[in-house]
């Protein structure tokens, strides 16, 4: 091995070493991404049904509130790490939080479904396009 293949191997190696602490402060340093859950679990729904979102991540120590989304607008009267509503034609669309010490979560797209639910022998719903959907 030469002196130059050697000092080329030493450089390398230090630079390395040295990479390692660089990478693990930056991946400290940057926000983790919130965490929404949909409960229910389904992102299809019928008008009044009970929707309720979770926004999961840190808190800044001098703020624990959460900022909520609707298709890319603020929604500024909540701001609880859970936002609870009865589902109408104008909550379809796509939801996304974020915490004060994370990024905006990845989007979950809610719809809205109209129709009508009747009793029957089992349950039938009837879509707005005339189709029916029958649980029996």
């Amino acid at each position: 091995m030469t002196m130059e293949t050697q000092m080329s191997q030493n450089v390398c190696s230090s630079n390395l070493w040295l990479l390692q602490p660089l990478t693990v402060l930056l991946l400290l340093a940057a926000p983790l991404k919130a965490v929404l859950k949909l409960e229910p679990p389904w992102i299809n729904v019928l008008q009044e049904d009970s929707v309720t979102l979770t926004c999961r991540g840190a808190h800044s120590p001098d703020s624990d509130s959460t900022q909520w989304f609707h298709n890319g607008n603020l929604i500024p009267t909540h701001t609880q790490p859970s936002y609870r509503f009865k589902a109408n034609n104008n909550d379809s669309g796509e939801y996304r939080c974020q915490t004060g010490r994370t990024s905006l979560s990845d989007p979950v797209h809610l719809t809205v479904l109209s129709g009508q639910w009747r009793k029957a022998p089992g349950w039938t719903w009837e879509g707005q396009d005339g189709l029916n959907l029958f649980i029996g």
